[in-house]
């Protein structure tokens, strides 16, 4: 049976806490995206580099000073009121030497490494961005809390739900060599709204990054986010930040009954909330007839109560008699801590069930591949199947705006084996963006749909653009390439692993791959797509 199930799981004790990755997580589980998104992460498209900054920091001549590897300054903290905006009221530098002083911090991607350190400090200090995807982290010679101010980084402003729990957190770095003295290792807590919810301890002078951090429940709508310096010795205290993280403690629903039905059946899932602090009262039932692409409220939103094991159980009794037509429909359950919250996406926790419905006989074929290009006015498509069975044909779908498709074209199916197809769509698109998606239809009137794919039609180059994001199960990397060439792509974990790896065909002009296969845990990753003469990352987020 397949299920699309997004399992959230919500805190079970709220308060002042710490942890590292070694410590038990106060938000266990999955979690919601991270919304700091690139601002938090220090990435390449987020920093800027220092084209100004002293040429011994970037001058290519070894591993540790590449070209382009300081970033430029955050800005001032008073200077971002309300804004939303990472700002640091250390001193920043770029100069020979500028980070000997306490009291400074500057934005690399390299602070030194086996064959040396950085100009930036004399001692051989170790750092490197943590997410391993050419970007920027924070270096900090950190003062004693006594006499400096301690905040070295801090986001104003940031729109939270109140009553929900979020996690905030980051990865920390002891430069220093090992054998250091525990009192000068870098110690930090993190803050929130003036209250801290965390204190790193002592980070070990094992030049390994440690993730740190805490959580804490919303009691006002906005919230400034602050790490600051909690070692007050002068000596030591030379840390990395990177990949600064806030993100939602969710609940968990699960999604309880068969996918198919036949025709005549009463469909009648269950869906089971699990809130160990009872504070998701609130949901509503919405439904899709696309595929997943929209969705529709059925419901505006109705409270109930959680039973002695922080449970609550609904159907979507309104369901009726499943017909023919009905087939593909997506109902979700969306619950929240409010009823405004209910209309908030940064709010919401959600799960889906899609029902499927059959007259007894085979179900279309599921495709192996589908891809497409864009190049002067056409449309590429091609896609594959497996063996074939009952098949009857194909309608090909076009959309200019995401939700109201029309029939492109209709292409007569194998039938029995495998094949490979490809239909060339000549369209003028009004807009940048054209979508596609697939019928596939037996002889029976059984269908389902494809994934959608999304073309670019720009003409200007493009980064690498991953949807959904965050994804469920399959999703599209779409990119423009000035000529035909194969290339890689690659997925890593968090922690520069490997964990997905596919080579790919691209056409000159814009290049839609969808990826079906990639079978990722929850979590974060950075998705690339390289060859000898491109080079394209993003992050993706898997629920």
């Amino acid at each position: 049976m397949r299920m699309k199930q997004l399992n959230f799981i919500l805190a079970a004790a709220i308060g002042i806490c710490c942890f590292q990755t070694t410590q038990a997580q106060l938000c266990t589980g999955d979690k919601g995206p991270n919304l700091l998104a690139e601002k938090g992460s220090f990435s390449t498209r987020y920093i800027t580099t220092n084209d100004a900054s002293d040429p011994c920091t970037r001058a290519g001549t070894s591993s540790f000073n590449p070209t382009g590897n300081i970033g430029n300054a955050l800005v001032g903290c008073s200077a971002a009121v309300g804004a939303s905006i990472p700002c640091s009221d250390y001193n920043y530098t770029a100069s020979s030497n500028g980070m000997m002083p306490e009291f400074t911090y500057s934005l690399v991607k390299v602070m030194g490494d086996a064959s040396g350190s950085n100009c930036l400090h004399t001692p051989i200090w170790q750092g490197k961005d943590h997410s391993n995807d050419g970007g920027y982290f924070m270096a900090v010679n950190g003062a004693p809390s006594v006499g400096y101010s301690t905040l070295f980084y801090q986001i104003k402003s940031i729109p939270v739900c109140i009553g929900t729990t979020y996690e905030f957190s980051a990865w920390v770095l002891n430069m220093m060599p090992p054998g250091g003295s525990t009192n000068a290792a870098p110690n930090v807590s993190f803050v929130v709204n003036g209250q801290v919810i965390g204190t790193s301890g002592a980070i070990a002078y094992d030049r390994a990054w440690h993730q740190v951090g805490g959580s804490f429940t919303a009691t006002t709508d906005h919230v400034d986010l602050q790490v600051i310096n909690a070692t007050q010795v002068a000596g030591g205290n030379d840390l990395g930040l990177d990949d600064i993280s806030f993100r939602v403690c969710k609940s968990r629903i699960i999604v309880d009954g068969p996918e198919t039905y036949l025709e005549g059946d009463s469909p009648n899932p269950q869906f089971t909330v699990t809130d160990p602090l009872d504070e998701n009262t609130w949901y509503k039932w919405q439904l899709s007839t696309d595929g997943g692409i929209t969705f529709a409220n059925i419901t505006n939103g109705s409270t109930t109560t959680y039973n002695a094991n922080h449970k609550f159980v609904v159907s979507p009794n309104f369901i009726g008699q499943a017909v023919t037509e009905m087939n593909g429909f997506i109902y979700r359950l969306v619950v929240s801590t409010s009823k405004s919250g209910l209309n908030n996406p940064d709010c919401i926790y959600f799960n889906d069930y899609k029902l499927i419905v059959t007259s007894g006989g085979p179900l279309p074929i599921q495709l192996s591949s589908f891809n497409g290009t864009y190049t002067d006015g056409v449309s590429s498509l091609n896609w594959a199947t497996s063996q074939e069975i009952n098949s009857d044909h194909f309608e090909l779908l076009r959309s200019f705006n995401g939700n109201d498709y029309e029939v492109a074209a209709n292409v007569r199916a194998a039938g029995n084996n495998g094949k490979a197809y490809q239909f060339k769509d000549k369209v003028t698109v009004p807009g940048n963006v054209v979508y596609y998606k697939l019928k596939q239809v037996d002889k029976d009137g059984q269908f389902s749909f494809s994934n959608i794919i999304k073309l670019n039609v720009s003409k200007g180059k493009t980064s690498l653009q991953l949807f959904p994001n965050p994804v469920i199960n399959d999703f599209t990397a779409t990119l423009t390439v000035d000529k035909s060439a194969s290339a890689t792509l690659l997925i890593r974990n968090v922690t520069g692993q490997t964990v997905y790896t596919k080579t790919v065909n691209l056409i000159k002009g814009n290049n839609s791959l969808v990826v079906t296969d990639a079978s990722l845990k929850t979590g974060m990753y950075y998705v690339s797509i390289i060859n000898d003469e491109i080079n394209y990352s993003s992050k993706l987020q898997k629920q």
